[in-house]
C-alpha cells in the first residue's frame, strides 16, 4: 500500500467520525456537509487515487442510506431509552 492509500483509510474515516456524530437537520448543516465532501475529494486527490474514490463514494452511500426518504438516523452508540 502507497502512502497516499494509506492516507484515504484516514481522510475517510475523519469524514465519516465526524459527520456520523450530529444527525443532519438544517441548511446549514447539508451545506458544511457538502463543503466537507469537496475537501475530502481534494484531500484524497479522486483524480488519481481510485481507492480513495471508491472508499468516499462508500461513505456518501452510507450517509444517504441513513438519511433515505426522509429519515434522521439516531447517533451512534443510542441505546434507544428515552428515560436516560
Amino acid at each position: 500500500m502507497n502512502e497516499k492509500e494509506r492516507q484515504a483509510f484516514e481522510i475517510v474515516f475523519r469524514f465519516y467520525e465526524k459527520w456520523r456524530e450530529q444527525i443532519l437537520e438544517t441548511d446549514g448543516q447539508w451545506q458544511a456537509f457538502s463543503d466537507d465532501v469537496g475537501r475530502m475529494a481534494a484531500d484524497l486527490d479522486i483524480d488519481h487515487n481510485p481507492l480513495g474514490w471508491h472508499m468516499m463514494c462508500a461513505a456518501l452511500e452510507t450517509f444517504n442510506d441513513l438519511y433515505k426518504d426522509g429519515r434522521k438516523p439516531m447517533p451512534a452508540n443510542y441505546f434507544g431509552r428515552d428515560d436516560l
